[in-house]
């Protein structure tokens, strides 16, 4: 049994996860070259990639484009947060996992690093078309044959 064109594009986008879990969370444990660029920002480009392939997985049919600027817009918005100190935010903020996710100081070139990790994720993901791999679509087969 061969599996379906859904069923690769999930697998392809699960092993993307897995990978892309390890590898933000390393960059704030990393301690070779580039150090500070690494631990300051890499992790804003994986951390919409991240986002990015889970939107895909959980919403299959979305359009690739839509969920990248749904993902960097809703990025952003929780960059902004950062400039308030609401008391659940600064809870949040305490924990490891908390400052992984909502942060702790505004960074405007932040917002630049979640575009680049945006546009990342969404060239890898139309790499599958470009390697002649199924993507997931609602269209036809006879509709499919361009982005």
């Amino acid at each position: 049994m061969t599996p379906t064109k859904t069923g690769v594009n999930q697998l392809f986008i699960i092993l993307t996860l897995f990978f892309l879990i390890p590898l933000g969370l390393a960059t704030k444990f990393y301690h070779g070259p580039a150090k500070n660029w690494v631990t300051l920002y890499a992790g804003d480009i994986f951390y919409p990639m991240f986002w990015f392939f889970l939107g895909m997985l959980l919403f299959p049919a979305a359009h690739p484009l839509k969920m990248s600027l749904i993902v960097w817009l809703f990025s952003t918005a929780i960059e902004f947060t950062q400039l308030y100190d609401a008391p659940l935010l600064t809870a949040l903020r305490r924990s490891f996992v908390g400052r992984t996710l909502v942060g702790t100081s505004f960074v405007p070139l932040d917002i630049l690093y979640y575009f680049i990790g945006c546009l990342l994720a969404l060239l890898l993901y139309y790499a599958l078309h470009f390697f002649r791999l199924p993507v997931t679509s609602t269209k036809p087969e006879s509709q499919n044959k361009a982005f």
